[in-house]
């Protein structure tokens, strides 16, 4: 069994040796240095919220199509946005605006987000899917506070969300 120095001096050398390691594997995956002219520019993010209004808000392809035609409409006004920030911020620092560099948009549709109070923007019940048949029950407590649960009902809802969101972001190169 070696003596207690001893071992400290071998965790010693094995930590020194993993510290030297990790520095030169930071070394090999350093990033190249930034060039120094960089291009001056602008970010503007704009966002274009629209009302979902279908004709028949219990009519599935109605709502359907309520949806697509907010989310056509969405995306204009988003831009439209975006670009007035830049405009209006350009303006109060003194500076004008070149080119659009880069845009990028996070729009809702295929995905899972929900917008409004409850509902997802690609349906509760499935893709395109915002009329289903949900199951509730009631229930009640009696005096001595147990809770008592009635029979299940199923009946038919639809879900239709009252907005959709898009979000763009603009960068400008400033002249």
């Amino acid at each position: 069994m070696p003596s207690p120095p001893l071992a400290f001096r071998a965790v010693a050398v094995l930590a020194i040796f993993a510290f030297v390691a990790g520095c030169l594997a930071a070394v090999a995956n350093a990033q190249a240095p930034v060039p120094t002219t960089q291009q001056r520019t602008l970010v503007a993010v704009g966002t274009g919220t629209i009302n979902v209004t279908p004709k028949d808000r219990n009519d599935n392809a109605s709502i359907v199509a309520a949806v697509r035609a907010a989310n056509d409409k969405a995306l204009p006004a988003a831009l439209t946005d975006a670009r007035t920030q830049a405009t209006q911020l350009a303006a109060a620092a003194g500076v004008t605006l070149g080119p659009v560099i880069s845009l990028s948009n996070s729009g809702t549709s295929g995905t899972g987000v929900f917008y409004g109070p409850y509902y997802s923007v690609v349906g509760t019940f499935g893709p395109n899917r915002f009329c289903g048949t949900v199951r509730t029950r009631s229930s009640s407590v009696d005096k001595r506070g147990v809770r008592h649960y009635g029979r299940p009902k199923s009946h038919r809802v639809c879900r239709v969300p009252s907005v959709i969101q898009r979000s763009v972001q603009l960068t400008y190169a400033l002249a």
